[in-house]
């Protein structure tokens, strides 16, 4: 009789060629780190100036699919308590769809999705497919990462102030 040795099921393989796929368009400066527990985060991004750590990330969430959705969109579904969670999040939080048959990924910021109905356990997200991540300009988000990073710490600074007030 043969020996019996474990499965790598398509799904893992899947997950793994995704993320082999997002790495490799990140700029050269940036890390990327997968979290030991996955709570909604797929991946933790680590955003640099030149060589110069900046304290700034990026949060990712990663699907995968074998083939494509549609012609015009790619499509993931998403638990409603993952999007609250990730939507609390400091960080800004991007979605990424990779596709294998196109060797494609797509990316949609969270900020960008319109929330939920809270009684439905998921919903559906509609990534244009003009939203190719080997198109993207890093520095652009970059800048958004910036920029909302600063107004999220910004607006809890003044809270603090104003709990110490009163």
């Amino acid at each position: 009789m043969a020996h019996q040795y474990p499965q790598r099921i398509n799904n893992h393989q899947l997950e793994e060629v995704s993320e082999r796929h997002f790495r490799s368009h990140l700029p050269r400066n940036w890390t990327c780190d997968k979290p030991a527990q996955d709570y909604g985060v797929d991946l933790r991004v680590d955003l640099y100036d030149d060589q110069a750590a900046t304290g700034l990330e990026l949060l990712v969430q990663l699907k995968s699919s074998a083939e494509s959705t549609d012609r015009q969109n790619e499509t993931i579904r998403l638990a409603t308590p993952t999007y609250n969670h990730l939507w609390d999040k400091l960080q800004v939080v991007m979605l990424v769809k990779y596709v294998e048959r196109d060797d494609e990924a797509y990316w949609l910021l969270l900020s960008e999705v319109p929330e939920p109905a809270q009684e439905h356990d998921s919903f559906t997200i509609h990534i244009p497919k003009t939203n190719v991540l080997r198109n993207i300009d890093w520095n652009n988000i970059y800048d958004h990462v910036r920029n909302v990073t600063d107004e999220k710490l910004a607006a809890r600074r003044r809270g603090r102030l104003q709990d110490e007030r009163n």
